[in-house]
């Protein structure tokens, strides 16, 4: 099946295959091993950061941490070995290589960022300041000095420069 599936996706089509809900809150091995290869696939596969796959599990019922999500992509190859089903169910995916859901909230993260940036230049002290000319720079940031001085002689307030 050649797939460029959302987690959610993803761990449906794992409980149609294999019948298992890796969201169900157990111990039991089988559900531990299916819930490891879940991991691994979003995190190696899907690109998906701890947090993200942690926050993913969270979201769907399954109280999980990053260090848990860590731990079951580690014991993956494990529980492979012992478990020839699980190589089987993991060869049923094959993954494109497109965009990976870490990318796009890398995106979105650069986006935000980008949009707080413009926010602080649209200010008018930042504004004001962009207009002073490139040889009276020195002399302006003396002025800017002198004036947060006398803030904080005036106001008390601690040194601000």
């Amino acid at each position: 099946m050649n797939v460029n599936l959302k987690p959610i996706e993803l761990a449906n089509k794992l409980k149609e295959i294999t019948g298992i809900n890796v969201f169900e809150n157990t111990r039991r091995r089988n559900v531990i091993e299916v819930r490891s290869l879940l991991c691994y696939l979003m995190r190696v596969k899907l690109k998906m950061r701890w947090i993200s796959i942690a926050n993913f599990f969270q979201n769907n019922g399954k109280h999980i941490t990053h260090a848990t999500v860590i731990n079951a992509v580690n014991s993956y190859s494990t529980n492979k070995r012992y478990n020839r089903s699980l190589a089987e169910t993991e060869n049923y995916f094959v993954f494109k290589d497109d965009l990976s859901l870490d990318e796009i909230d890398k995106m979105k993260y650069l986006e935000d960022k980008c949009e707080k940036l413009q926010q602080k230049l649209d200010l008018p002290l930042v504004k004001l300041v962009s207009r002073i000319p490139k040889h009276r720079e020195e002399e302006a940031l003396g002025f800017v000095r002198n004036v947060v001085k006398s803030f904080e002689w005036k106001y008390n307030e601690k040194e601000i420069v």
